[in-house]
C-alpha cells in the first residue's frame, strides 16, 4: 500500500527541533446491544449507563496523568462521540472536540494516516473509534501491517503512539497501552 503523503516542515537552523506527535487512541466505551435502546442499526447505538460510568472512570485515570490534547477527534457514531464528550468535557477540552467520519466503522489504516496528516502540526491529538480498525491502525502505525497488532483492545482502552512526522507506517513508538482496568487503579 502507498504510504500516505505528509506534509514537510520546513525549519531554520535556529528551530532545529524534532517535530513529534503524541498519538492516543481510545475505543469507546461499552454501548447497548442492537435493539436495547431503540437502535435500528449497529450505527445508533448508544452507551450503557455501565458505559458512561467507566468512560468517567477512564476520564478520571486521563485527568491523573495529566493528559492534554490539542485536538480530539471522534467517530460520529453514537457510542463514540459520547465516549469523546465524556473525555472532553473531564478534561476541560469540550472546545478542541471534532467529529470525523474518516473514523467510523470500518476506517482503514491509511483513514486513520490522512487524519493525523491533515492534523500533523498538533503535538498531541486523541482520536477515539472502534474496533478492529483501532487495532490495524496500531499495528499499521507501529510495524507498518494492520495485522501486526494482536492485542485485545477493549472498550475503554487507551493507546499512547509517537511519532515523528516523517512519515506514518511502521515509525510509531508504543508508548504505554492502559486497559480500563489499569486506569480505574490509578
Amino acid at each position: 500500500m502507498p504510504e500516505t503523503v505528509v506534509p514537510v516542515f520546513f525549519m531554520t537552523a535556529a528551530s532545529q527541533k524534532e517535530i513529534v506527535m503524541d498519538i492516543f487512541l481510545l475505543r469507546h466505551g461499552i454501548a447497548h446491544a442492537l435493539g436495547e435502546d431503540g437502535s435500528k442499526t449497529d450505527a445508533e447505538r448508544t452507551l450503557t449507563d455501565e458505559g458512561r460510568s467507566k468512560v468517567r472512570a477512564v476520564a478520571r485515570a486521563m485527568r491523573g496523568m495529566d493528559l492534554k490534547f490539542d485536538a480530539i477527534a471522534s467517530s460520529p457514531l453514537p457510542r463514540a462521540a459520547e465516549t469523546a464528550e465524556i473525555i472532553a468535557e473531564s478534561l476541560k477540552m469540550r472546545h478542541l472536540l471534532s467529529l470525523d467520519g474518516a473514523l467510523a466503522i470500518g476506517a482503514s489504516p491509511e483513514d486513520y494516516c490522512r487524519l493525523l496528516a491533515k492534523r500533523a502540526c498538533h503535538d498531541s491529538i486523541l482520536l477515539v473509534g472502534h474496533e478492529p480498525d483501532l487495532s490495524r491502525a496500531v499495528g499499521y502505525l507501529l510495524w507498518g501491517s494492520p495485522d501486526g497488532w494482536k492485542v485485545a483492545f477493549k472498550k475503554g482502552a487507551l493507546c499512547h503512539i509517537e511519532n515523528d512526522c516523517t512519515g506514518w507506517r511502521g515509525n510509531g513508538i508504543l508508548r504505554s497501552f492502559l486497559t480500563p482496568k489499569q486506569m480505574k487503579l490509578m
